[in-house]
């Protein structure tokens, strides 16, 4: 959709805040940081608004309460918290710029949001948020990962033995993005079961104990993100080292949309899912096992395309998402999510079992190039229930759930404070 050149080309200087006080009554400072900046975001919409949302498209498209337009969306469950404090804990990004979390509790509701919940207030418009949450030894870590307003990606972590959210060594790499609008960024676990090395833990489809072990030498973090129009770099961190390391460059892949993983499931094959040029996402596969039998359709150690199987007509801005189905929004808006057999070089999708995402009067599409967050929770009953999260309006973070297996789904929203 096109938008008119009157509200993609407003530049009133007097529009700006000038006070802290003035905050709550005008636009964020961070939203109109340099005019030069501005402009260049405008101008690169009016000709690619697949490609942008929320305020890039126009300054009228600000939200002044609730959730930034366009607000990324990441979410940290505790498989291995047996006490249940907390159900889980999203971040995303709040009107006025600042990234904060908002926790459910057992009890079905939902805390924070405010002020006092803020960990950063240096993050880029409409930032991509990836979250990883793990226990070892004992000590639960979260790491959150945004980009900031210099166009850096940025790690900041947090233990239940410190309780202060800290910078991460990954900031003293300086690791430049793709300066657009909209661009992906994801970072996921790598190794075992979130630090839970049995295996018979992982949940399967049918219920049943999963009986394949866990293959990884060793337990850590890949991150992605773009460094220009059609290339993205892969970095990995394990624990026990300092520092990230950069692993591989993935060209002919679209910065605009998110990128899905997963890598820590039984087994010594992991997997990463992007979207190409052609508005389609990809399944890729690497196997890490030695003892594998080496073949031109199955080596050892180098990323292939699962090219049995892939999601056409993905919208350019999508966000990808996995936790028990792959998830992706389509070129009208709408948000399917796929059943996948992980295979490697055969991997497939079993499409009996795909579904599209909405309420008890049908689909719900999100904002087209929304963010998007999805996890699977156990729940009191003894099955298991799909969360969806994503934007429908703009100033909302609405959820939707629905059993594992299948069912009606419902729709609400989180209670993000005003101020």
């Amino acid at each position: 959709m096109r938008y008119p050149k009157k509200v993609l080309q407003r530049n009133n200087p007097s529009s700006v805040c000038h006070s802290n006080r003035n905050r709550p009554r005008c636009w964020p400072w961070n939203r109109v940081a340099e005019r030069k900046e501005k402009n260049l975001a405008q101008l690169y919409c009016v000709d690619n608004p697949d490609n942008c949302i929320g305020g890039a498209l126009g300054t009228l498209y600000y939200t002044n309460n609730g959730a930034f337009n366009g607000s990324g969306i990441a979410l940290a469950t505790e498989f291995w918290n047996h006490q249940e404090r907390k159900i889980m804990t999203v971040y995303f990004q709040h009107w006025t710029g600042d990234i904060r979390w908002i926790q459910l509790t057992p009890k079905g509701e939902w805390i924070g949001g405010t002020r006092s919940e803020t960990i950063v207030s240096d993050a880029k418009n409409a930032t991509p948020l990836s979250t990883v949450s793990y226990a070892i030894n004992g000590t639960a870590m979260w790491h959150l990962f945004y980009i900031d307003r210099n166009n850096l990606v940025r790690q900041k972590l947090n233990s239940n033995s410190t309780n202060i959210w800290q910078d991460g060594p990954l900031n003293e790499l300086n690791l430049t993005v793709y300066n657009a609008p909209s661009v992906g960024l994801q970072a996921c676990w790598y190794g075992n079961y979130y630090g839970d090395s049995d295996a018979s833990l992982f949940p399967t489809y049918n219920g049943q104990n999963n009986t394949i072990p866990f293959d990884a030498e060793t337990h850590g973090m890949h991150l992605w993100y773009p460094t220009d129009e059609t290339r993205f770099v892969q970095y990995g961190w394990y624990e026990g080292q300092e520092q990230w390391a950069e692993q591989h460059t993935w060209p002919n892949m679209n910065a605009h949309a998110g990128v899905g993983c997963y890598s820590w499931g039984p087994g010594s094959t992991t997997y990463a899912m992007m979207v190409n040029m052609q508005d389609t996402a990809e399944i890729w596969w690497k196997d890490t096992n030695k003892n594998q039998t080496v073949t031109d359709v199955h080596p050892i150690n180098e990323w292939k395309n699962a090219t049995q199987y892939a999601i056409n007509n993905v919208h350019p801005s999508t966000s990808l998402g996995y936790t028990e189905y792959f998830y992706a929004q389509m070129m009208d808006g709408s948000i399917m999510g796929h059943y996948i057999d992980w295979q490697a070089e055969n991997t497939t999708s079993v499409q009996e079992n795909s579904f599209t995402v909405g309420g008890a009067r049908g689909v719900v599409p999100g904002l087209k190039g929304t963010h998007m967050s999805v996890t699977a929770v156990e729940d009191q009953s003894g099955g298991t229930s799909l969360y969806v999260f994503y934007q429908v309006r703009g100033d909302d973070l609405s959820v939707f759930t629905r059993d594992y297996k299948g069912g009606q789904w419902t729709q609400g929203e989180l209670p993000i404070p005003d101020d």
